[in-house]
């Protein structure tokens, strides 16, 4: 199976993103460092899902790696969403079947908790923040969404992703059977906004 489990927002500035995230009615906590890589990130709970917001911390350490420096790249001229993620629990079979290979990440918790997950296709989606990555946690019961925080907006989780596709058939194929809730737009290929759910209707980031 494969869901919709995150959507990364590129930022120049993690406590004024922050900020202004958090003035939409959402809940806002510390994520942690990616050891060697020189970005951390903040997360906003969803459930199902989450929001991330992912920044550059240490340059010198970004510039040297290359998930650092294409963050770098992307948010030179501002503040974007960068790249975004399906979840599963098959991430061997999800990656054959796309001719990828697992490799293990990790981020360190405030609280010094290293978590550790398996994700195929990141090296793509930094070329092609359209074309999603996969994810699987070695420990489900860190998963990200599942913080117990209080929003104030009250989300729901993800109502849709807008995106326009480089290439439409490839995406096709590489989501598969995977039913995402996807609004397909012209205009220049990556990803333009994402819809979360409330009472009050559709609040749109960022």
């Amino acid at each position: 199976m494969l869901a919709l489990s995150q959507v990364i927002y590129g930022v120049r500035d993690l406590e004024v993103a922050t900020r202004r995230i958090e003035s939409r009615g959402l809940t806002v906590v510390d994520g942690g460092h990616h050891p060697g890589l020189g970005t951390a990130n903040r997360i906003v709970p969803l459930g199902d899902a989450y929001f991330e917001i992912l920044g550059i911390v240490d340059q010198q350490k970004a510039l040297s790696n290359p998930y650092g420096m294409a963050l770098f790249q992307k948010i030179r001229q501002g503040d974007r969403l960068v790249r975004w993620s399906l979840r599963t629990d098959t991430i061997e079979e999800v990656a054959r079947e796309r001719g990828l290979a697992p490799e293990s990440r990790s981020r360190r918790r405030p609280d010094n908790t290293l978590l550790t997950w398996k994700a195929a296709g990141l090296s793509l989606s930094l070329l092609d923040g359209w074309l999603p990555f996969f994810m699987q946690w070695d420990d489900p019961t860190y998963y990200p969404g599942n913080i117990r925080v209080h929003h104030a907006a009250a989300p729901q989780g993800i109502a849709w992703l807008e995106i326009t596709p480089g290439d439409p058939l490839k995406l096709k194929k590489w989501l598969g059977a995977a039913e995402v809730p996807l609004h397909i737009v012209d205009g220049e290929p990556g990803i333009h906004r994402v819809g979360l759910s409330t009472p009050e209707g559709v609040l749109i980031l960022p």
